[in-house]
């Protein structure tokens, strides 16, 4: 939990205005200077330190080298991409780091990003074959949507939607002009890391100069993840990116922040204080209190969803899985009614984790959520929540709309057609002319084979 106000999650009141916010953010060009001061910072300034020292063990060559050069990989890649998640949702200082806001899913990008790469080398290749040509262009191409896979990757955590062209140039189209700048950016700093390794070489001496080019590429390795982050963030909106905080020196920054907006962080520094004293009976029981009765601001309207927020926060530090998914019923309702599925979606995903036989009691947050899902391209996640839908909800109406996107994400996104075929059986003995049959039957049209009533068209 946080210590400082500043890096908490904003009110309402901001997230009803991400649209307005993003035009309030200085674009990336005009703060180039803080990325390159980030790495300086004394927390990244460390630990880049620590890293380079430790590049002293590739002299020793062997397996001991490359156990060594992996470790520095993982490391300097999965700290690259918490800056860049993080900058992605506004927080580009890293004082204000803290362990609440990190996500446990950040640490497996790095071996998403190399799948990714895999699966780039391998088209390249098979085009290469056919043509020069092409595989000079796919290699191109590939270039180019490296930015967008690395913001897909932190926006969604899934290696599916980082390989999907339609979710990378989608990315792009939302990014606009600043991705083009971008890449154009990020070209010149590749450029940078050669010569400035080789203006060291020419002045450090030989016994240092191992962890001096380590330290050089550390760098700017973590100036690229910081710009990466902060277009992302200038562009939160349009990305549908949930914004923590506003960056020091933007418009947003220096907004009069609402009465509510400023209980509320008084709330957060209390309840923070109290988890790091390890007071967590304390903390939860407070967090509970203001839950329940909520905060008022200027206006008289409770800031309700900030102290449950705050709450399901305090649950996940103290481990009471329980009372989590308890909170967790009404809490993913509030933020569907209020637009913010994609958190509604996390906070799920938190619960799942915890306790794996947790399952919401409302169809229509279990609808909701599982459409949301598809549409992120989380298929694991849309099979989990729809699983049974039948039985848990044996009178609603939309049993065959909940089955058909079962089908629809086992057989398009988890590649299991054993299990998508059985529910199809269910869907065709039980409701044989509903229209969810029938596009169940033309999505798996390749396991069925021909129908001779003739398939549905693809929605």
């Amino acid at each position: 939990m946080p210590s400082s106000p500043a890096a908490l999650r904003p009110g309402p009141h901001r997230a009803a205005s991400a649209e307005r916010a993003d035009e309030r953010i200085p674009p990336f060009w005009q703060r180039l200077n803080s990325f390159f001061l980030f790495p300086l910072q004394l927390e990244p300034l460390l630990y880049a330190g620590f890293l380079a020292l430790c590049s002293f063990g590739l002299m020793l060559g062997g397996l001991f080298m490359a156990a060594v050069l992996l470790g520095l990989v993982l490391a300097v890649s999965r700290y690259a991409f918490k800056v860049a998640a993080l900058a992605s949702r506004g927080v580009t200082r890293s004082a204000d780091y803290r362990p609440h806001l990190f996500d446990e899913d950040w640490k497996w990008l790095p071996w998403k990003f190399l799948g990714v790469t895999l699966v780039h080398g391998f088209v390249i290749g098979l085009l290469a074959v056919k043509s020069p040509a092409l595989g000079v262009a796919a290699n191109l191409l590939s270039s180019f949507l490296i930015p967008a896979t690395l913001m897909v990757l932190i926006n969604t955590c899934s290696l599916r939607a980082a390989i999907h062209p339609f979710e990378l140039l989608a990315t792009v189209a939302r990014v606009g002009k600043s991705y083009f700048l971008l890449c154009f950016f990020l070209f010149l700093l590749m450029q940078g890391a050669p010569m400035a390794a080789g203006l060291l070489a020419a002045v450090v001496p030989h016994g240092v100069l191992l962890p001096a080019l380590t330290f050089v590429v550390i760098y700017f390795t973590w100036v690229m993840a910081a710009m990466v982050g902060y277009v992302m963030y200038q562009h939160h909106a349009a990305l549908d990116i949930d914004p923590l905080m506003a960056p020091p020196g933007s418009a947003a920054a220096a907004a009069v922040p609402d009465p509510a907006a400023a209980e509320a962080q008084r709330r957060d520094a209390e309840v923070a204080r109290l988890v790091q004293a390890g007071d967590m009976d304390e903390a939860v029981a407070t967090a509970r209190e203001w839950e329940r009765v909520g905060s008022r601001g200027a206006s008289g309207a409770a800031n309700d969803l900030a102290d449950a927020r705050r709450y399901h926060r305090v649950l996940k530090v103290a481990e009471r899985p329980e009372e989590l998914g308890r909170h967790a019923q009404g809490f993913i309702h509030q933020l569907l009614q209020q637009q913010r599925a994609g958190e509604a979606l996390e906070v799920w995903s938190a619960c799942h984790k915890r306790v794996p036989q947790f399952r919401l009691a409302s169809a229509d947050s279990v609808l909701a959520l599982a459409q949301h899902a598809w549409k992120a391209t989380k298929a694991r996640h849309v099979a989990l929540l729809l699983y049974h839908f039948e039985k848990h909800f044996p009178q609603d109406a939309r049993i065959p709309q909940a089955m058909e996107l079962t089908v629809r994400a086992l057989q398009q996104g988890l590649n299991d057609p054993e299990r998508a075929v059985r529910i199809f059986m269910r869907m065709k003995l039980r409701y044989p002319e509903h229209a969810s049959t029938q596009e169940a039957a033309w999505i798996l049209r390749d396991e069925l084979g021909p129908s001779p009533a003739g398939p549905a068209s693809p929605a």
